[in-house]
């Protein structure tokens, strides 16, 4: 509650700063520069620098005389307009990212507790990225298996997959996963991880998609937040595309019937 009337009253804060800088920029900075522009189409002279500011101050003092009144208004009008629609945007924004810190913030106390419960719909434990535990050596195979998880996350409902943690919820860490990496440490794992994200769903999804970082004793793991894709998000494996979907406990394959079926109920 706390937080929904602080954005309240930081957009509102926002949508009359930007208002009235709008409102100042179109009635002393757009009206003369749109007078200046209208002086040299109409007399046609040659530019030249020192002309350019003589024509500037003229067109500056012309601008704010009485019968230019009506059109300093209608750009002062328009100024406010385009500063309102800034602030708007701005406080959009602004409003998506409290709302992700804020759900950071209830990630990093409920971390524990998600663990002890287990998996479910919509949380997921996946012990790496890239190092295979039985194996004992890195398999980018094991890459798959993530981007498959995100990939039924996106086109079911959203959720979280934990990194680092087993499927029986032990948790195992990402020191391994690091040391397969180039940047051996959480902004070198951050980095491969959203590359990964970009070049197999493309650049847009990746909004959908925020990666935090948590300490659980001496072990660092690794929590993908994921929200619900409003397109259909398709996988390639083995040079068949796959659409994927998270439920109960497990990500399936759907077959282009079922495919068709569940996105049709989503309409």
């Amino acid at each position: 509650m706390q937080i929904a009337s602080l954005l309240k009253s930081s957009r509102h804060s926002t949508l009359l700063i930007h208002s009235a800088i709008g409102l100042l920029i179109g009635y002393f900075v757009l009206h003369p520069i749109s007078m200046t522009i209208y002086w040299y189409e109409m007399n046609q002279e040659p530019f030249t620098w020192i002309k350019l500011g003589t024509v500037i101050v003229t067109s500056f003092a012309h601008s704010f005389s009485g019968h230019m009144m009506p059109m300093a208004f209608a750009f002062a009008v328009l100024g406010l307009i385009v500063g309102y629609v800034s602030g708007e945007y701005y406080s959009s924004i602004r409003k998506k990212e409290v709302k992700i810190y804020s759900k950071r913030m209830l990630l990093n106390q409920s971390i524990p507790t998600m663990i002890s419960n287990g998996e479910n719909e919509f949380v997921e434990f996946i012990p790496s990225l890239r190092y295979d535990y039985r194996q004992v050596k890195t398999i980018k195979n094991i890459e798959f298996e993530v981007l498959k998880s995100i990939a039924g996350s996106l086109n079911a409902k959203g959720g979280t997959i934990i990194l680092g943690v087993s499927k029986d919820g032990q948790v195992l860490g990402l020191a391994n996963d690091y040391w397969t990496l180039k940047k051996k440490d959480k902004d070198g794992y951050h980095k491969k991880l959203m590359t990964l994200i970009a070049n197999t769903f493309g650049k847009n999804i990746c909004t959908n998609i925020h990666v935090a970082f948590h300490s659980i004793g001496d072990k660092e793991i690794c929590t993908v937040l994921i929200e619900p894709s409003k397109q259909p998000v398709y996988l390639l494996e083995n040079n068949t595309t796959v659409f994927f979907l998270r439920t109960g406990n497990l990500t399936s394959t759907l077959s282009t019937s079922e495919t068709v079926e569940y996105l049709n109920s989503r309409l």
